[in-house]
């Protein structure tokens, strides 16, 4: 299989844009971008995001028992970037909160939602987290959105 090609085939789908968070055990930040999230149930609420296993975050989030999912703004599209990006420690400089009990919090974000971590799928080169959502929050920021390697602020 030709990844490239498959990759561009993949990249024809538009989906919104997240980024995971959670603490690590010495309470520090951390964060990926994140385009594989989705409602997976309503009752009881459910989602789910994919985590590459490759990247320096899996670690964190393969042991963690809470993860955040931040739903980005169309006026967003830096700080997806940045969390996409190579940066060692990416929350240095990024403005952000702490959840009670919680995830890290990037504000100025669509919605975001706080969860327990329900299980875990091996899933090849990612890992599938599915999320127990304990809280949430949305605000009337438009979404961004991201289709064929691009980004656009979704309705």
């Amino acid at each position: 299989m030709d990844v490239t090609n498959y990759r561009r085939a993949l990249g024809s789908f538009a989906t919104g844009v997240t980024v995971a968070t959670v603490f690590d055990d010495m309470g520090e930040p951390w964060g990926v971008t994140a385009n594989s999230f989705t409602s997976v149930s309503l009752e009881p609420p459910v989602i789910s995001v994919c985590i590459a296993r490759n990247g320096r975050a899996h670690p964190v989030f393969a042991a963690c028992s809470r993860f955040g999912i931040n739903i980005l703004a169309a006026d967003q599209q830096a700080l997806a970037m940045h969390f996409a990006g190579k940066t060692e420690n990416r929350f240095t400089g990024t403005p952000w909160e702490a959840e009670p009990h919680g995830a890290p919090r990037l504000p100025g974000t669509a919605a975001w939602l706080d969860c327990t971590v329900k299980s875990r799928i091996d899933a090849g080169d990612h890992e599938i987290l599915l999320g127990l959502v304990q809280r949430y929050d949305h605000t009337p920021h438009p979404p961004l959105a991201y289709c064929r390697g691009r980004f656009f602020a979704a309705a």
